[in-house]
């Protein structure tokens, strides 16, 4: 799909291939561009720190780490993001209960939807 003009740059954080694949491929259907996938938290903040971000999906676990970090870095800038895991609301910390928490595997209406309201919050 062509990119429309008003396109958003949407991060994405997420270390299996075949997920991160998969997102990136939904968003970008929406017509938007996808920055990412990060494997790890170091990349991340990489890409937090080279592109403006409009929107992120982040998975949880990273590996060994957690997507933490990150998330603080994006609340810091104001930019919305929404947690992609199988987690439950009372397996995050306390810190992260006012940000929305999808489950996987993630379906194309749960992602449009959730960009939709995402991209309504962005500056």
């Amino acid at each position: 799909m062509s990119r429309p003009e008003n396109y958003r740059n949407i991060l994405v954080v997420e270390d299996e291939w075949l997920i991160a694949i998969d997102i990136k491929m939904m968003i970008e259907e929406l017509g938007h561009r996808v920055i990412g996938p990060a494997r790890d938290v170091a990349s991340a903040m990489t890409l937090i720190g080279s592109h403006q971000i409009d929107a992120a999906f982040l998975d949880i676990t990273l590996g060994t780490e957690k997507s933490y970090p990150v998330a603080d870095n994006l609340d810091d800038l104001g930019v919305p993001f929404s947690f992609v895991s199988a987690y439950a609301k009372n397996q995050i910390p306390a810190r992260f209960h006012g940000f929305d928490l999808l489950p996987k595997p993630l379906m194309p209406h749960n992602l449009t939807r959730q960009l939709t309201k995402m991209l309504g919050k962005a500056p």
